[in-house]
């Protein structure tokens, strides 16, 4: 069981940390019509302020799939609904998600992607067997009052093919100005992959104009099917660059540890992938330090949504303290099949989104069913500063 909102309770690891969860949105008519939400994103506002963005439609992979947000002004503690982001309806057909980011001048930078299924109707998001994505596309937009309102969706023009891409992290904005998107190249629907598997990030000079420019942060050309999914990139404050990501080897139908790779000359290259030594999925870090990262994920050797304590000594990864948060007894939680796209469909939980507020609390949002019904749940962590 995990506590309710309000509650909270003292985690049972060497990492000191209290605990506060409740809810941000759980369809209030759930008896009467089916609405789930999945894929939170959270950003911190400043003064208490918290803004969530997160997807709401009848199941995980249905067309009708709108994006909504949700404020709290009380650290995350209590959410208003308010209903769905401000930008041009979509046509029927076409499904959406964003990831929300904070930029240095205090605007909001979301990035879209938009799913087309008007010539897939009764489709998923992935073909059963060639794991093909249907056609996708991002856009950016923004907001320079806090997310009341947006401007109109900027299509981003990839620099290299993918064909299709994978919506897996907002937009890492550096300390030289630069923005990166982070994806990974994904199969079209007839599983055409003209650049082959590997975790890339676009690369903006000019605030999400234009995207002229890319680098290759994992890839295993020496393996023909190693996927690198759900991939985030950091920035430390002595400017290296920490990227992780769920490895999948799709010909053995298993996942491999999480890899991490490591970049000190601002993403020109990069270390060798290596293992973080963490088994799961959705792996989503929080810097908190000169060289400490704090990583929310799913495990998959084990049940549940777990919080990892790491090091990042030199190029290495040092794992400390691991603590679980919730879902430690979901019922198949950890269930993987041959095929990754009924994996896909069956997902119970995850999606962690992991900010640092203004108070110093580490805060994140994820999507879980509870009774039934695919909610948005929150975390408010408060670390023991002598940590």
């Amino acid at each position: 069981m995990s506590p309710g909102a309000g509650m909270s309770a003292q985690l049972p690891s060497e990492l000191s940390v209290e605990v506060e969860t409740g809810v941000v949105f759980r369809n209030p008519d759930a008896h009467i019509i089916s609405r789930h939400a999945y894929f939170p994103s959270a950003i911190p506002l400043g003064d208490g302020e918290v803004l969530v963005s997160y997807n709401v439609g009848q199941a995980f992979e249905s067309e009708d799939q709108r994006i909504h947000l949700s404020r709290s002004t009380d650290g995350g503690r209590t959410w208003s609904d308010e209903g769905r982001l401000g930008v041009p309806e979509i046509p029927e057909g076409v499904s959406e998600g964003v990831k929300m980011v904070v930029v240095g001048d205090g605007t909001i930078a979301g990035l879209l992607q938009r799913h087309d299924r008007r010539e897939l109707p009764g489709e998923g998001l992935t073909h059963s067997e060639t794991l093909g994505f249907v056609p996708t596309r991002f856009e950016t937009t923004s907001s320079a009052d806090g997310g009341r309102t947006w401007s109109d969706p900027l299509e981003v023009v990839p620099p290299i093919e993918g064909p299709e891409w994978e919506l897996c992290a907002p937009l890492t904005e550096l300390s030289d100005g630069r923005w990166l998107l982070i994806s990974s190249t994904w199969p079209d629907w007839q599983g055409q992959l003209p650049n082959g598997h590997q975790l890339v990030a676009f690369v903006s000079r000019d605030r999400g104009a234009s995207w002229p420019e890319w680098f290759s942060v994992m890839s295993e050309p020496e393996s023909e099917a190693v996927n690198f999914w759900e991939s985030k990139i950091v920035e430390f404050s002595d400017g290296r660059l920490l990227a992780v990501a769920w490895c999948h080897d799709l010909p053995a139908s298993s996942d491999r540890p999480n890899q991490y790779a490591i970049s000190s000359d601002g993403g020109a290259s990069w270390t060798r992938h290596r293992s973080t030594g963490l088994v799961g999925q959705t792996q989503t870090p929080l810097v908190i330090g000169d060289d400490r990262v704090l990583v929310v994920y799913r495990r998959t050797d084990e049940p549940g949504l777990w919080l990892q304590d790491v090091r990042i000594e030199g190029d290495e990864w040092v794992n400390g303290a691991s603590v679980p948060l919730w879902g430690r007894s979901v019922e198949g939680s950890t269930n993987m099949a041959d095929s990754m796209a009924e994996n896909f469909r069956t997902l119970r939980f995850g999606a962690p989104s992991v900010v640092r507020l203004d108070d110093g609390a580490v805060f994140f949002v994820f999507w879980c069913y509870e009774d039934n019904v695919s909610v948005i749940r929150w975390f408010r962590l408060e670390l023991d500063p002598a940590d």
